[in-house]
């Protein structure tokens, strides 16, 4: 079996990053997308770690920029 890619990665998350959705995060100046999350690991105020099919993500909340944007419902 194939090991997953990990991705560290500094930026801010559209909350809440929901298991079956795709997560949004906003990162070196760019919005982008991930495939369908599988699982969420942790959430922190600090950080969130979920996996993909294909790929862990650990997205790191920048300390000036602290704390992750609420999406609009």
């Amino acid at each position: 079996m194939r090991q997953k890619q990990f991705v560290f990665i500094y930026g801010k998350v559209v909350q809440p990053v929901l298991k079956g959705m795709s997560a949004k995060y906003f990162s070196n100046g760019t919005w982008k997308e991930t495939a369908r999350v599988r699982r969420v690991v942790e959430v922190t105020e600090e950080h969130i770690k979920f996996e993909t099919d294909r790929i862990r993500y650990c997205i790191e909340f920048r300390k000036d920029e602290a704390g992750a944007l609420l999406a609009a419902a």
